[in-house]
């Protein structure tokens, strides 16, 4: 065997427990409860092969999952301002007393046609329901409650509106381009600088 084989062999050995060395580690942090992320890509590959999709079409995918993420994320936190606003200002029954008429049926709507259908039921909290028009439609109808947590209505409502118009793009399985990923970013900072 030549110096230079037997170079390439030690340098694979070398690797090899250099990455035994870093699985180990790894298995120890989730151990000790710190969450890397492993767990949730091994969960991924048991739900389906994905190399049977067209690669370019997942690598679009990829991309976007880390916008869908802070997506879900900001649409969510806005869920739990409304929440714990309205619930401290009218009690566990806010949903009933604080929220516009419309809303309350658009909603309900939406659990007939899910109770209706085959799917799991999602939530029993029906602002999981809304949508961010509906969420801008809460914040408007009771902005007294909000007031001191933003920087005015009008802030507030342009902020969201253009979130929505991004999350057409997300939910919708398209990818955003340059522009619009740089828009998404300023969005999110936006986001955080309205409120006070």
């Amino acid at each position: 065997m030549t110096d230079f084989f037997q170079e390439i062999l030690d340098q694979l050995r070398i690797f090899g427990m250099e990455n035994i060395f870093l699985e180990n580690a790894l298995d120890k942090l989730e151990e000790d409860g710190i969450d890397i992320g492993r767990e949730l890509n091994k969960k991924h590959k048991d739900i389906v092969d994905t190399e049977l999709f067209e690669r370019d079409i997942l690598t679009d995918a990829r991309k976007m999952a880390d916008f869908y993420v802070i997506y879900f994320v900001l649409e969510n936190s806005a869920r739990r301002i409304i929440t714990e606003v309205l619930e401290e200002k009218y009690g566990t029954d806010w949903w009933i007393s604080a929220v516009p008429q419309g809303v309350k049926e658009s909603v309900a709507k939406k659990q007939k046609e899910e109770l209706d259908s085959a799917m799991s039921i999602r939530s029993e909290d029906p602002l999981t329901y809304t949508n961010f028009g509906e969420l801008i439609d809460i914040f408007n109808s009771k902005w007294d409650d909000f007031s001191d947590l933003f920087r005015s209505r009008r802030s507030l409502q342009e902020t969201l509106s253009q979130f929505n118009r991004i999350r057409n793009v997300i939910a919708h399985s398209c990818t955003l381009n340059d522009d619009e990923i740089q828009r998404f970013q300023l969005l999110i900072n936006d986001w955080f600088r309205i409120q006070s």
